[in-house]
């Protein structure tokens, strides 16, 4: 497979823990954390929510940028996020994994968003300038940065509930069986999108490799 395992929230859990929704299952270190934590923002502590926040923002702010393919937009979809957060949190009881219903939420916003931008095909793949990372060598990032472009085109191809699937399974490293719960669905229906997910998204990785090389329509001459 072109990718999997990328860190989700905090790191990926180690293969036990990866066995479905099931919360027998042994317990990280970090997601007891923010179970602590979200219990703290039940009974009204403000201040643990600013921790959580700074415990996921990182991952959700990657796992975003993979869904909706656009960083300049993932800054207002991760405070669209947060808010819906801080008045679903209330009801979370535990029976999930806390990053099973944090990635719900993550689902909900960038599926809303990535429904909204397919009705508006103008809008062109806008991106910030990137900085080169200091000590980086410049032809590695330029290499880096390249291959990420052509995953994120990739990604673009694939349709909002493919790409949400393909993303959690390939990036964050969950289950069907948890990726089923977060999105509000069957783990064969699961099964199904990222099996044709796959499929779409290597033949439109073979179609932009193919069109970068040399002589190809956006190749060098």
């Amino acid at each position: 497979m072109f990718f999997r395992g990328t860190r989700s929230l905090a790191e990926v859990p180690a293969p036990a823990e990866r066995l479905g929704s099931d919360v027998s299952a042994p317990v990280s270190a970090d997601e007891t954390r923010l179970q602590f934590l979200v219990r703290r923002v039940q009974d009204g502590d403000l201040s643990a929510f600013e921790q959580l926040y700074q415990l996921t923002r990182m991952d959700a702010a990657r796992t975003l940028q993979h869904l909706v393919g656009n960083r300049v937009e993932v800054e207002d979809l991760l405070q669209e996020t947060y808010l819906r957060l801080l008045t679903a949190v209330k009801g979370y009881r535990g029976e999930s994994r806390f990053r099973t219903f944090f990635y719900r939420v993550c689902s909900n916003v960038a599926l809303s968003h990535l429904r909204w931008k397919r009705r508006r095909p103008e809008d062109s793949f806008a991106e910030p300038p990137e900085l080169v990372a200091q000590g980086e060598d410049p032809e590695h990032e330029a290499q880096r940065r390249q291959a990420a472009r052509l995953v994120e085109l990739a990604l673009e191809r694939l349709k909002p509930k493919k790409r949400i699937v393909f993303v959690y399974y390939e990036l964050c490293g969950m289950s069907p069986d948890e990726i089923a719960e977060a999105v509000g669905s069957s783990a064969n229906t699961v099964r199904s999108r990222l099996h044709h997910a796959r499929l779409e998204f290597n033949e439109a990785m073979q179609r932009l490799l193919v069109a970068r090389r040399p002589g190809g329509p956006h190749g060098r001459p």
